[in-house]
């Protein structure tokens, strides 16, 4: 798993509540280009350093601590088995 970061995209432009609309330019600039945040995707597909490594976050190509919702299994589980409800999958096993 992994953050790619604040990336400059024009995701969600067309539908922008008047605060981003005026607060966009003033970020912009403080925001990671398309080749920044897609650094650490392409360090994570292609680099021998990581190399059949598992089960980590990683953010800027280095490996970090997630949230610690992020380690809750019981969380985990109750999401999957909401999101399954919600799209007609069959029960976990």
């Amino acid at each position: 798993m992994l953050h790619p970061g604040v990336v400059r995209t024009a995701f969600g432009a067309e539908d922008q509540a008047a605060f981003f609309t005026i607060m966009s330019p003033l970020i912009r600039p403080f925001l990671k280009t398309t080749a920044q945040g897609a650094a650490t995707s392409i360090y994570l597909a292609s680099s021998v350093h990581v190399e059949g490594l598992t089960g980590q976050y990683f953010a800027n190509r280095k490996p970090k601590k997630s949230s610690t919702s992020s380690y809750d299994s019981a969380a985990a589980r109750q999401l999957w088995q909401v999101s399954a409800d919600l799209v007609g999958l069959p029960a976990a096993a």
